[in-house]
């Protein structure tokens, strides 16, 4: 795909997920500023990417600070970067039922994936509007769509799709697109073998999917090919959200 390269910020970098993304973009030739929680995963995140030809930085967040994203942006500017394109990454997945939930627990998980992406978002969309153009792109998941067992992360996902198709009223007429990335099960460390069996059993596909088809994803959602692509959630799921009972 044709894409004029672009400067993005990646947070939670250092995931599994991620580092598909990352490689993606950066093979894609925009520079990817690798922003995680985790400093020295953060820093390898963008070593690698170096390592391989292309452009990276790493900065340190904590997406759950208000006070930790603002000096993200403070440290991104005084790099001298201008970010174009935001992909919220950073994410927990908390294996909790209700009853196993404090306030503690739920709020963290609400304070990961949902208010941590607006924060971002909020830091650094002033500017995209400022120049005319931009992409926020937020990696959600099918269970903000269908529900899930763990109601931390189906309800902070959930909100993060629905942020997502809120805020194009407020970038209306800027140049600036928000779309969500909704993955089903995607092959990283963190899947148990119990999923991995049922996705081969049920999933329409029989397929788990690849962190580097997250990134293709991404990549494309750059180009002004994908400039009316706007308040969508895209599922890269094989068809999982067909099938309700999937982790029943």
């Amino acid at each position: 795909m044709n894409t004029t390269p672009r400067t993005v910020l990646v947070t939670g970098a250092a995931g599994g997920m991620a580092r598909g993304v990352n490689a993606r973009l950066a093979r894609a030739g925009h520079t990817v500023l690798c922003a995680d929680f985790d400093a020295d995963g953060a820093r390898r995140a963008a070593e690698t990417i170096i390592a391989d030809g292309g452009a990276a930085a790493d900065f340190r967040v904590d997406v759950a600070s208000a006070e930790s994203v603002h000096r993200l942006g403070d440290a991104v500017r005084a790099a001298g970067h201008e970010v174009d394109v935001v992909l919220n990454a950073a994410g927990v997945l908390d294996r909790r039922y209700l009853v196993d939930h404090d306030d503690e627990s739920f709020d963290r998980a609400i304070q990961i994936n949902l208010v941590g992406p607006f924060r971002v978002i909020q830091e650094f969309g002033p500017a995209m509007v400022e120049r005319g153009w931009g992409r926020i792109i937020n990696v959600s998941s099918i269970a903000g769509v269908t529900g899930y067992p763990y109601p931390s992360y189906a309800a902070s996902k959930a909100g993060l799709s629905n942020l997502g198709r809120s805020l194009v009223k407020d970038f209306r007429g800027t140049g600036v697109t928000v779309n969500a990335i909704c993955p089903g099960v995607v092959d990283t460390p963190m899947v148990i073998d119990e999923v991995r069996r049922q996705v081969a059993a049920k999933v329409p596909t029989g397929q788990i999917i690849d962190p580097e088809e997250i990134g293709a994803l991404a990549v494309f959602l750059i180009t002004d090919d994908a400039r009316n692509i706007n308040g969508a959630d895209l599922l890269i799921d094989g068809g999982a959200t067909r099938f309700y009972e999937l982790f029943d």
